[in-house]
């Protein structure tokens, strides 16, 4: 009877803890990956290199019911250099990217060993071309910045008897066309694969 009672304080307090932890901030890392855009039989085809990425995200709870949590988050994704190869020479060789997208999540069963979730939101996407364009002579290219709709899913492994969790997602940035030096080429998703830690507080 005794060892029930414990285990049943220990339970609550498991329960109360999690009920809490209100808030999350996490860090992820990994790589954006951008379709190919264009075909080979119009002679204007642009592949993207799979890119590092990384991702700082600060999340709060807005609505906690049982089995069911909804947050607000802003994830902010960045991807230094991703290099370009394009048919067309007056592409720039390479670009920057930065997504800011306030986003709604929601979270089954927060309170699990692994925890599913899906996220949407919509912000903004930032994009820095290089200097250079495919033959290597110099661009000045100008940056831009479009509109960017977000959605995302992920799973969270909670630690137990710990403030973190660890987590995997993928989300994809529908953005407006990036400035590459040309209006031809129409690039418009931007995947970002990834994993991380998340401490809850």
């Amino acid at each position: 009877m005794q060892k029930l009672i414990c285990l049943g304080a220990l339970l609550l307090g498991l329960c109360l803890t999690a009920s809490a932890q209100s808030n999350e901030l996490a860090f992820s890392a990994g790589a954006k990956v951008t379709p190919s855009v264009g075909n080979t039989a119009t002679g204007n085809q642009t592949t993207f290199n799979t890119s590092f990425a990384f991702e700082g995200n600060y999340a709060t709870r807005l609505a906690h019911v049982p089995f069911v949590a909804l947050h607000l988050e802003f994830p902010v994704v960045a991807a230094p250099t991703t290099n370009l190869t394009s048919t067309n020479l007056a592409a720039v060789s390479s670009y920057n990217s930065l997504f800011f997208t306030p986003a709604l999540r929601l979270k089954v069963l927060p309170g699990a060993p692994v925890s599913p979730w899906i996220s949407a939101g919509y912000g903004i996407a930032h994009f820095g071309p290089g200097s250079t364009d495919q033959t290597g002579a110099g661009v000045t290219a100008k940056s831009t910045t479009k509109g960017a709709a977000e959605g995302g899913a992920g799973l969270d492994f909670h630690a137990p008897l710990l403030p973190i969790a660890f987590r995997v997602e993928a989300r994809d940035f529908y953005t407006g066309i990036p400035n590459l030096n040309t209006l031809t080429i129409k690039a418009r998703n931007n995947i970002f694969v990834g994993g991380g830690i998340v401490l809850r507080f």
